[in-house]
């Protein structure tokens, strides 16, 4: 991989970034907002500013390293049993919104359209870059440093979410919940160092959210229902880091 100045402000252009990805979704809102768009017009238009990120994102990374290899696009575990426990855990998080408040029944096929595709561009600039690019920045500092550092910045820059119209409390839940699974999705680039996996839980995790009913009443508990999942597969992936990086040092 060819040497850039980033090698030497990694801290500066991660979050150049990241407030970047964060501008560019924020103007797209706020022009949809003012041109009164629909919710689908809104959507499509933030998908438009994933697009071009995606975009950008894929062609700085090809530039660096063509194979994307030290960026964790690696082929899928081979083997099952790992598999398994590292990624099965991520249905179930996946899954908890829908099954907690119900799927919306009332969208059409345009609206699920619409967020199947604002989803997976969401699901993929935002990990190409926090677990992708980010990850590749900060990963001479070690491993508690690029967790510590890139969950602050993915749940502050999720705060941009604020302008879009969401309440107080909803954006702070949403906030919270972006800071923790940001530690979670960390920890698993740095144990399982494939981003494959991260892609396609954030893409889904995106998705059956916004198909999902929404109801204030239960968010709290929803949070609070993720937040134990967060910490109970997050101890289980620090236990596989902890013996990851002591087998190693061993071997030295």
């Amino acid at each position: 991989m060819k040497n850039t100045a980033a090698q030497g402000r990694p801290i500066v252009y991660s979050l150049v970034w990241g407030v970047v990805l964060t501008l560019v979704v924020s103007v797209a809102s706020a022009v949809a907002a003012i041109m009164e768009f629909s919710d689908m017009g809104i959507r499509n238009a933030q998908a438009c500013a994933y697009l071009v990120m995606g975009i950008i994102v894929t062609v700085y990374m090809k530039r660096k390293d063509s194979s994307l290899v030290s960026f964790g696009f690696r082929k899928l575990e081979t083997e099952p049993s790992r598999a398994v426990l590292f990624y099965i855990p991520l249905i179930i998080i996946a899954l908890a919104q829908p099954l907690m408040n119900g799927v919306n029944v009332e969208l059409g096929a345009p609206d699920v359209i619409s967020i199947v595709i604002m989803t997976l561009l969401v699901g993929y600039a935002e990990e190409a870059i926090f677990r992708g690019v980010i990850w590749n920045y900060l990963r001479s500092k070690g491993p508690l440093y690029y967790i510590v550092f890139s969950s602050i910045v993915f749940g502050v820059l999720h705060m941009a979410n604020a302008f879009g119209g969401n309440d107080i409390i909803h954006t702070l839940l949403q906030v919270i919940n972006a800071l923790l699974l940001g530690c979670l999705l960390a920890l698993l680039i740095e144990t399982g160092r494939n981003i494959i996996p991260l892609i396609a839980f954030h893409f889904i995790y995106d998705a059956l959210a916004m198909v999902s009913n929404e109801n204030l009443e239960h968010e709290v508990l929803i949070v609070s229902i993720l937040n134990i999942l967060y910490l109970l597969y997050g101890i289980y992936l620090l236990v596989i880091l902890i013996r990851k990086h002591r087998k190693h040092s061993l071997t030295l």
